[in-house]
């Protein structure tokens, strides 16, 4: 498990990753769990927990969770 913070919405946002495609991001008002998937081509989306489609909120979030472990391998 492994905690940092990223830039949301000029907000610094806590995210715990539970494991390799589990994330738990502590937004201001609320929590929400994220899970990434990649499609058959190799392209990543990321979906709330228990819910069936991406949204640009989930998208957003999942980009800059992306670029921070990208950066800090």
């Amino acid at each position: 498990m492994r905690t940092f913070h990223i830039n949301y919405h000029n907000n610094e946002v806590k995210v715990v990753q539970q494991d390799e495609e589990l994330f738990t991001v502590h937004l201001p008002r609320f929590t929400m769990r994220l899970l990434l998937r990649q499609d058959n081509e190799g392209a990543s989306h990321w979906f709330e927990e228990n819910r069936d489609n991406e949204t640009a909120e989930t998208r957003g979030i999942g980009q800059e969770i992306e670029t921070w472990l990208s950066k800090n391998k």
